[in-house]
C-alpha cells in the first residue's frame, strides 16, 4: 500500500472546467502525474469544451513529443484561428523531449499568443529542467496522483455519478478488491456492468455476475484461498491466472494489501469491538469483517509477519527475474499456506 504522502495545493478538474465555462481560458495548461486516466479525460474534455467538432481540422493540432517538430508547432501556435475564436495545441509526453527543451518552444511558453491555448502532458517530468520549471510557474498546473488505495471505493461511487447511474457502496468495495487500482481497469469495468445491469443502483450481486463473466478467476479469490491457507486450490488459481495474462506485480500488491489487513486483523481481534467499528479500524466495508477475522485466526503473529517477508521476497525475485512468475507464485503460495501456524 503506497506511503502517505502531501497532496498538492493548485486547482482540481472541476475547477479548471469551471472556469473555462465562465470564459476564463488560460493560455497555458500543464498537466502531469503518473495517474493518466484523469489526465486524459480532463484533456479530452477541454478539447470538445473549447473547439467546436466542425472547427477542430483547421484549429487543433496534437503532437507527441517522440515525433515532435519544432518549427512547425510554432508556426501553427502563432497562426490565427479559422472560423473561431481560438487555437487549440496540445503537445503530449513533454517528459521524452531532448534533455534541453529548445528554445523556441521556451519562448512560446514564456509568451503563448492570446488566440492559442497550449496544453502540455507529461508522466514523469524531471522537475529540475527549465522546461518544467517555467510551466509549473506559468501555467495553470495541475499533478494528477494516483489516488490511495482507501479513497477508490469513493472514487468509483463518484465517477458512476457523473455519468447518471449509481452503485451501492458494497459493490464499489467488491469492484475496488476484484480489479484493483488502477482507474483506466476500474473505468472499463464499469462500462460492462452499464451494459450488463440496466437499473440502479448497480449491487454487489451484479458486480460478482460481471466478474465472473469477463475476467474468470480474480486476485481476490487467490488472495482469500492463500488467507485460509489453502495450498491446493491457490495453486490452480495461480495456475489459471497465468492462463488469462495476469500481471503478477499486481497479483503481489493486492496480496501485500490483503495480508496487511489480516495483521490489522489479528491486533484487535481480541477487543470485542462492534462490527461498524471493526469495520473502520479494517478500513474494509462491513460484510468483510467476519472473514478477514476467520482468516486471521489461521495464522500466528510470526505467520503473518512470514507471509510479509515471502511477499516481498517475490516481489524482488519478480524484478530481478528470479525464475519464472508461476514459479514464484507457486512459491510464494507454499510458503504462506505451509508455515507453522
Amino acid at each position: 500500500m503506497a506511503t502517505r504522502r502531501p497532496r498538492k495545493t493548485g486547482p482540481s478538474p472541476a475547477q479548471v472546467l469551471d472556469a473555462v465555462k465562465k470564459g476564463k481560458i488560460s493560455s497555458l495548461y500543464y498537466f502531469y502525474g503518473e495517474e493518466d486516466f484523469q489526465r486524459d479525460q480532463l484533456l479530452n474534455t477541454l478539447i470538445e469544451t473549447l473547439i467546436e467538432p466542425a472547427a477542430r481540422p483547421f484549429n487543433l493540432d496534437i503532437y507527441r513529443a517522440e515525433d515532435i517538430d519544432i518549427p512547425q508547432i510554432i508556426a501553427q501556435a502563432l497562426t490565427f484561428p479559422m472560423m473561431a475564436q481560438r487555437r487549440l495545441i496540445v503537445l503530449k509526453n513533454a517528459d521524452r523531449l531532448p534533455d534541453s527543451a529548445p528554445p523556441e518552444l521556451l519562448s512560446l511558453i514564456e509568451s503563448p499568443p492570446e488566440t492559442t491555448t497550449i496544453i502540455i502532458t507529461a508522466t514523469k517530468p524531471d522537475g529540475r529542467k527549465k522546461l518544467f520549471v517555467e510551466l509549473r510557474k506559468r501555467a495553470v498546473a495541475i499533478e494528477f496522483r494516483p489516488p490511495y488505495d482507501n479513497e477508490i471505493p469513493a472514487w468509483i461511487q463518484t465517477h458512476v455519478k457523473t455519468l447518471g447511474r449509481q452503485i451501492a457502496s458494497d459493490a464499489a468495495h467488491l469492484l475496488h478488491m476484484s480489479i484493483g487500482s488502477n482507474l483506466r481497469e476500474l473505468n472499463s469495468e464499469i462500462e460492462k456492468l452499464f451494459i450488463a445491469t440496466p437499473s440502479d443502483p448497480i449491487a454487489r450481486e451484479d458486480v460478482v455476475q460481471v466478474i465472473d463473466n469477463t475476467r474468470g478467476v480474480t486476485v481476490f479469490e487467490l488472495a482469500d484461498a492463500l488467507g485460509h491457507r489453502q495450498l491446493d486450490k491457490a495453486q490452480i488459481l495461480i495456475g489459471r491466472l497465468r492462463e488469462q495474462g495476469e500481471h503478477p506485480a499486481g497479483t503481489i500488491a493486492l496480496l501485500v494489501r490483503h495480508f496487511g489487513i489480516l495483521r490489522r486483523a489479528q491486533w484487535i481481534a481480541g477487543q470485542r469491538l462492534p462490527r461498524n467499528v471493526l469495520s473502520s479500524r479494517l478500513k474494509v466495508p462491513a460484510f468483510f469483517v467476519n472473514n478477514y477475522l476467520e482468516q486471521a485466526r489461521l495464522f500466528d503473529e510470526r505467520a503473518l509477519w512470514n507471509a510479509h517477508d515471502a511477499l516481498l521476497d517475490a516481489d524482488n525475485r519478480l524484478k530481478s527475474s528470479g525464475g519464472t512468475p508461476h514459479e514464484i507464485l507457486a512459491h510464494l503460495a507454499y510458503r504462506i499456506c505451509r508455515a507453522s501456524p
